[in-house]
């Protein structure tokens, strides 16, 4: 009979757990959760008695059962590289949170590793599989706008102290809104355009001084970064990653193209609106005013809406436009190791999104343009019959 479930364990049982722990014993039904495991067992055991798991243990119990085929990593990115390389060393497949690793030279590493030993391993986001970015890829596929010349993404806000419970390793080395955001950002441009070729960054920290739980720390990184990036497929565009905007009415990713424009939601969601702006319209209706250029031009301003038409997803999405599904991408990587398949969430995406990460970094340092040496290919689309909630 063939195998319909894979034993996952997870490593790390902080606040970004509990939601993968509801997906996983709610909805995603190819994952048998067999174990939780974190330094202090403490929390281990809260999250055993809270998701009703099998098994609270240390790591390397949990790296020892021979049930766990996946293990995901949900540590802090400061530990990610060591976690990952245990979990590769101890023959298991891997996900792991975004970023993979927090260097360039430790993903190529994790990666190399999980090659030799014929083991996955990826990490996150996995937003770009859900709704919203699946039908702007469906649409770019279609050549809806036609050819992409350019974009904007945007992530703009006042910092992670104001909400998150424990901000302090935000403002460290691997955090700042790059290595934090950057990740969602990065992959869904690389899943709908194909991999980047060239970089340049600029950044500056609008307020270096931060109270942290009602202590003053200083930012050790940068908290505002502008780049412009070209893309292999020829396109070109702007970042804005920030934790130094109050407020703005950017939108957080748009693409442009020859016939046309695309609003892509939130790449930090899994769906929310898609609109296409159809050029073509404009220039017929414009093309048909008959008057003098002032009411051509007052045309083509008073009819722009006109243009635009929200698209239907691709797929069902689930209650919530923005919802939180993550645990989608190990669903898919199980559904990839009972089918035998590549892991949309592709070893190789993974490296070039760190390599983009670091590459920031780099420029904006050495003032220079960075050219990546790594590429990769765009992952496989979800079927448009897939129903998000039921992984099977």
């Amino acid at each position: 009979m063939k195998k319909k479930t894979i034993g996952i364990g997870i490593i790390g049982c902080g606040t970004i757990s509990d939601v993968y722990l509801t997906n996983i014993t709610q909805h995603y039904h190819n994952l048998r959760l067999i174990a939780c495991a974190d330094m202090f067992l403490e929390k281990a055991e809260q999250m055993k008695e809270k998701y009703n798991i099998p098994i609270a243990c240390t790591v390397d119990e949990l790296l020892a059962n021979e049930a766990i085929d996946i293990v995901l990593n949900l540590t802090i990115p400061a530990a990610h590289y060591e976690v990952n390389m245990q979990i590769l060393n101890a023959g298991k497949h891997l996900y792991c949170e975004k970023p993979l690793t927090l260097s360039f030279e430790h993903a190529k590493e994790v990666i190399e590793t999980a090659h030799k030993k014929g083991l996955m391993a990826v990490s996150a986001p996995d937003t770009f599989l859900g709704a919203g970015a699946q039908t702007c890829r469906a649409l770019l596929d279609q050549n809806a706008i036609g050819k992409p010349l350019g974009f904007t993404a945007n992530m703009t806000c006042p910092g992670h102290e104001l909400w998150h419970p424990a901000p302090g390793f935000y403002y460290k080395a691997g955090g700042g809104p790059m290595f934090d955001m950057g990740p969602y950002y990065l992959t869904t441009l690389v899943s709908l355009l194909g991999p980047i070729k060239k970089v340049a960054c600029f950044t500056t920290t609008g307020r270096p001084e931060r109270n942290i739980l009602g202590k003053t720390e200083t930012a050790q990184v940068p908290t505002h970064y502008t780049a412009i990036l070209e893309f292999s497929c020829g396109a070109v565009g702007n970042m804005n990653m920030s934790f130094d905007v109050w407020d703005s009415d950017l939108p957080c990713m748009e693409i442009f193209g020859t016939a046309g424009s695309i609003t892509v939601p939130d790449p930090n969601a899994f769906s929310g609106p898609v609109k296409v702006y159809d050029g073509k319209k404009l220039e017929d209706i414009v093309s048909a005013q008959t008057a003098p250029h002032p009411a051509k031009i007052i045309a083509m301003m008073t009819h722009k809406k006109d243009c635009s038409t929200q698209q239907d997803l691709l797929f069902p999405s689930d209650p919530d436009p923005r919802g939180n599904m993550r645990g989608l991408g190990v669903s898919d990587m199980a559904c990839a190791l009972l089918n035998g398949r590549d892991s949309r969430l592709r070893s190789d995406i993974c490296l070039h999104v760190v390599e983009a990460l670091n590459a920031f970094e780099t420029a904006a340092r050495t003032n220079t343009v960075y050219e990546m040496k790594t590429s990769c290919q765009r992952p496989e689309p979800m079927s448009p019959d897939w129903k998000l909630w039921e992984v099977q």
